[in-house]
C-alpha cells in the first residue's frame, strides 16, 4: 500500500505544476497599435496611422468568460506595444476604439494570441483601432 501511495505521489505533484497563462515566464507579445478615422458611412477617411500613447489590454486566457484586464501597457512612439514576462498559454490582447452601433460609443477590438514557446516572442502585427472623426 505504502508503495503504491508513493508511485501515485510524484504524478499528484506534477499534475499541480500545470501552469496557468499569466506572468512569470520568458516569452514576449508585441505589435502596433493603429487606428483609423471612419465616417458612419464606413469609410475610412484617415489611416490607419500609428497610435502613441494609448492602452493596450491583455487578459490572462482567452477572455471567453468576460474578465477584466490583467494588465495594460501605453503603446510607444511608433504605436509599438508590448507583454513580457509571460508563461505558455493563450492571451487576449485588445485596445479600445469608438463605434457608431454601442450605446456607449466604444468598442474593444480583441485579438486571441497563443504563446507556445516559453522564451520565444510572438509577434501579432497590427492591432487597428476606429475613431469617429
Amino acid at each position: 500500500m505504502k508503495q503504491a501511495l508513493w508511485m501515485l505521489f510524484p504524478c499528484i505533484v506534477m499534475a499541480g505544476c500545470n501552469k496557468e497563462p499569466g506572468e512569470g515566464g520568458k516569452a514576449e507579445i508585441r505589435g502596433r497599435l493603429l487606428e483609423r478615422q471612419v465616417f458612419v458611412s464606413g469609410v475610412v477617411a484617415v489611416g490607419p496611422y500609428p497610435v502613441v500613447g494609448d492602452n493596450v489590454y491583455i487578459v490572462y486566457g482567452d477572455g471567453s468568460e468576460g474578465q477584466f484586464p490583467d494588465d495594460n501597457v501605453d503603446s510607444g512612439p511608433n504605436g509599438e506595444f508590448r507583454f513580457r514576462w509571460l508563461r505558455k498559454g493563450t492571451y487576449t490582447i485588445y485596445a479600445i476604439g469608438e463605434s457608431y452601433t454601442t450605446e456607449s460609443g466604444k468598442v474593444a477590438v480583441p485579438i486571441t494570441v497563443t504563446v507556445d514557446d516559453r522564451k520565444g516572442v510572438q509577434e501579432i502585427g497590427d492591432l487597428i483601432i476606429d475613431k469617429i472623426p
